[in-house]
């Protein structure tokens, strides 16, 4: 499903904290429902329906990205000079995501003192990630993006990317689920 949001807009608005449901005033009522304008419904064999506006369960997103330039969904962030609070200095890491439909790789920010558990395992849902590049497991295709938010219910595994090996074999998902330990 494709769609636009609509968020406060405010010069501290950020993308991440609509879709965490930190904002007042957004499209999210207690983190249940998303409203998707001018909303396209892509379905698996083809056929697309486009609708005025839909609700959709934000428990299902595994991913929502910004089609703007690199600033855009930054809030505040995205301001050049000193920042005042809430803003607070991270350090970045390179990761790969993956979920059941996609693999994403990008940059996670974290506090200096974090762990990277710490990060996914805070009472947000969504997991920021910058300059990202999203795979479609289902065809490969490939796509870039400034900004995307992962839902972190939706996440199989998450890696360094400087760890991740540079072969690429294909194997099914019924082998890689098969051979998976947790």
């Amino acid at each position: 499903m494709v769609g636009n949001v609509h968020y406060p807009s405010n010069s501290n608005a950020r993308l991440l904290d609509f879709l965490n449901g930190l904002t007042n005033g957004g499209s999210i009522k207690d983190g249940g429902f998303i409203e998707l304008i001018d909303a396209t419904i892509q379905y698996t064999d083809g056929w697309e329906e486009k609708l005025k506006f839909s609700y959709t369960n934000n428990s299902i997103i595994q991913l929502a990205v910004s089609l703007g330039d690199a600033d855009s969904g930054r809030g505040i962030g995205a301001h050049v000079g000193l920042k005042s609070y809430p803003f607070v200095e991270k350090s970045q890491l390179s990761v790969r995501v993956v979920t059941h439909d996609y693999s994403i790789k990008g940059n996670i920010y974290h506090m200096s003192y974090q762990m990277i558990n710490h990060v996914l395992e805070d009472k947000t849902t969504f997991l920021p990630l910058t300059h990202v590049q999203v795979c479609n497991l289902a065809n490969d295709a490939l796509e870039d993006f400034p900004f995307a938010a992962v839902n972190k219910e939706q996440i199989v595994s998450l890696q360094d990317a400087e760890f991740v090996t540079k072969k690429k074999t294909k194997v099914t998902r019924a082998e890689s689920y098969a051979g998976s330990r947790v």
